[in-house]
């Protein structure tokens, strides 16, 4: 069988300085979904690349976790409103 989530210990054990108390912020804020493998808290692989930018933002440009709730949300947004223009274009051209 094929594993779908990787342990919170595993991954900090090869992504360091990342650690277990920051996965759980995140996990608690929402910013990303918690898994089990068999008895130990696990994340899921589809969200590792997220668990991934959020590491950068929290050690590489010191934002708590609360800046990067804020800053995921916004660019949630922009997406979109992105997408919103994008349809809105496809409505405006000639036919």
């Amino acid at each position: 069988m094929e594993r779908t989530v990787i342990t919170i210990r595993e991954y900090c054990t090869y992504h360091q300085p990342v650690a277990p108390d920051f996965i759980q912020l995140l996990i608690e804020q929402g910013l990303i979904r918690q898994a089990i493998e068999e008895t130990e808290p696990a994340i899921y692989f589809e969200e590792l690349s997220a668990l991934e930018r959020f590491s950068r933002m929290h050690y590489d440009l010191e934002i708590n976790v609360p800046g990067i709730d804020t800053i995921e949300h916004l660019l949630q947004r922009i997406q979109q409103l992105q997408q919103e223009v994008s349809v809105l274009r496809l409505r405006q051209l000639p036919d």
